[in-house]
């Protein structure tokens, strides 16, 4: 005797096996003529193997003869239709041919549920006309579809239907096509349960479009894609990506069978723009954007469809000071601006606006003695910083102008010194780090000495993080 644990054997019955289940249906639609081989005979239902991962079954009373017996056997094959699931089972009759019930009875499709063909004829008050094998029915609109479509076509046309209302003498009929796409999308539900999955791309249809976002049949069940999801971009709406019978890719991002809810997503499915733009605009680049948005604490400008940079309010004004972005920006704007910071993992990206005045400054090596032109960048009360170039600031010392200390000097340097202003000053001390000014005058006066104030200044201050910037960096500065 061969021993059946032999793994060579074991192996060979488990692919054959896997190679069987593979070719197995997963559902059957409501009305699909299938063949089926009976299995068992039990009291109420008959069993029976339809190819499928599930077993089917068929009421018992299908085949009673007039004492009672059952007239069918295991081993027999049988003509089927499927009707819908049952606690996980298919329901199958041997009752009708295709979806129109063999001997045309309304009345018999009534009590046993199955479904019936019938041609919407036109539109009555209410909902439809529809003949059924020439008797006249009524589907309600809410009948109609899962749900309401605009410009729906259906006179004309034949579907199935459930019969939902049969009236002694056939008068009263009521039938329902919903009913039937209702079975229909359980049965595919049943059989998507074992494949989807979140993190899946899967592609789909648009079905309809909501003030919320936007539906997609992906394959027999609906899922939605909110607001959120639709786009890397900002304010968008769903009729401005996409419209009804559209096929797109969307992630799958949450699924929730008891509640019949799936969650989509259409941007996550395309490629991030954001990786696309720090590869495009490195920090340094320059470019022109379109503001978009302005906030309190800045302005928002797009670097590419689906990525922002912020320019803080700090950055804007000339150097002067402004209450809000809106002083100086509308949206809608251009504006050229550079790239100051990238922080991939927060997904932010920094700017500055560009001067041009300032990107034309070429003043060289800014040796001592040197003469050139600035940019008036900012005023404290203890001087004025000058840009000198796009990395270069340096300090105009109050005691290097004829404004004098005390009170508010602050204000009496900035209506000495407009900022934004243009400004002609000589280089008076630049240790590769710090960069003393004095005007022109004062130089031819004092011979090329360095004021005392500024020389103190600029010797005990600490090192800023980073030229050009107004920040702290003179805190030490004592008057």
């Amino acid at each position: 005797m061969a021993e059946t644990n032999n793994p060579s054997s074991m192996s060979d019955f488990e692919a054959l096996l896997n190679a069987q289940f593979a070719v197995y249906r997963k559902g059957f639609n409501p009305g699909e003529r299938v063949r089926g081989t009976v299995l068992e005979v039990g009291p109420a239902h008959v069993v029976v193997d339809v190819q499928a991962k599930r077993e089917g079954l068929i009421p018992a009373e299908e085949f009673r003869d007039a004492q009672g017996g059952v007239t069918v056997q295991a081993g027999q094959t049988l003509d089927l239709t499927f009707v819908a699931m049952q606690e996980g089972a298919f329901l199958f009759t041997t009752r009708v041919g295709g979806p129109v019930a063999v001997d045309q009875s309304i009345a018999q499709a009534y009590a046993s549920g199955l479904p019936v063909e019938g041609r919407v004829q036109g539109e009555v008050n209410g909902g439809y006309e529809v003949t059924i094998d020439g008797r006249r029915a009524f589907c309600p609109y809410s009948q109609m579809a899962l749900f309401k479509q605009e410009g729906a076509q259906y006179i004309g046309q034949k579907f199935t239907f459930i019969v939902q209302e049969y009236g002694e003498g056939g008068g009263n009929i009521v039938v329902s096509r919903r009913d039937v796409l209702e079975r229909e999308r359980d049965a595919r539900r049943e059989a998507l349960k074992g494949e989807l999955a979140p993190g899946q791309t899967r592609a789909g249809i648009v079905t309809r479009l909501a003030d919320f976002g936007f539906f997609v049949d992906i394959g027999g069940v609906e899922g939605l894609v909110p607001l959120k999801e639709l786009s890397w971009q900002r304010d968008l709406k769903p009729a401005d990506v996409v419209k009804e019978g559209d096929a797109v890719e969307v992630l799958i991002r949450e699924i929730d069978w008891e509640r019949n809810r799936i969650s989509l997503s259409l941007r996550a499915a395309q490629e991030d723009p954001f990786s696309a733009a720090v590869a495009r605009f490195p920090v340094g680049s320059a470019l022109r954007g379109k503001v978009t948005h302005i906030e309190p604490f800045g302005a928002f400008v797009e670097v590419v469809p689906g990525v922002e940079g912020l320019v803080p309010i700090g950055a804007l004004g000339g150097g002067r000071r402004i209450n809000s972005p809106r002083d100086v920006l509308a949206e809608g704007q251009e504006l050229d601006v550079q790239v100051e910071t990238i922080d991939v993992e927060r997904r932010r990206m920094g700017l500055r606006p560009i001067d041009t005045r300032v990107a034309a400054l070429k003043p060289g090596a800014l040796e001592v003695g040197t003469t050139t032109d600035g940019i008036v960048e900012g005023i404290k009360e203890f001087g004025v910083f000058v840009r000198l170039s796009e990395t270069q600031t340096g300090l105009l010392h109050i005691s290097e102008t004829d404004v004098g200390k005390g009170g508010n000097a602050a204000a009496r340097l900035e209506r000495a010194f407009a900022p934004g202003s243009k400004i002609t000053v000589v280089v008076k001390q630049n240790d590769g780090k710090r960069i003393g000014l004095t005007l022109p005058a004062r130089w031819q006066k004092d011979g090329g000495d360095l004021a005392g104030d500024t020389a103190a200044y600029l010797q005990n201050r600490r090192p800023p993080d980073k030229l050009g910037s107004l920040g702290d960096a003179l805190a030490g500065l004592k008057l």
